[in-house]
């Protein structure tokens, strides 16, 4: 059994004492960029988060999401990438996520350095398909 849903309440925890004023459940969910139902289910163990959905909480809450739920640590160029977008949220956040995570799954299939031209064009074109250009 996965320790993620200890860990997850306390990060929410965490968050929202580092809040200024009275920051709610609603505020977090949008700065993660999912449903509420989806992080209500995180909160109480009912499932795990998947795929682009625990690069958002990493980008949000913390890289060591991926040890606590038994996965490789994410790649550090792409979680530079997430981080220079955390002006974000909402859904936008969330298309982030899925950009990102499924370059990083084309950049590894392909075996390929993160920061490489190539990668970078993966990137963009991930970036073209969920919608996150001007």
């Amino acid at each position: 059994m996965s320790n993620f849903p200890a860990w997850f309440n306390r990060a929410y925890k965490r968050w929202s004492r580092s809040q200024a004023g009275e920051e709610d459940f609603i505020a977090f969910c949008d700065l993660l960029g999912y449903p509420p139902s989806k992080v209500l289910g995180w909160l109480h163990g009912e499932y795990l988060p998947e795929g682009p959905e625990i690069l958002s909480i990493a980008g949000t809450l913390g890289t060591e999401v991926y040890s606590t739920i038994g996965l490789p640590a994410v790649d550090p160029e792409l979680m530079k990438i997430y981080h220079a977008f955390s002006h974000l949220h909402g859904e936008f956040r969330s298309r982030l996520a899925q950009a990102l995570w499924e370059a990083e799954n084309e950049i590894e299939q392909k075996r390929i350095l993160s920061n490489s031209e190539e990668a970078k064009a993966i990137l963009n074109d991930a970036f073209i398909r969920w919608g996150l250009t001007q």
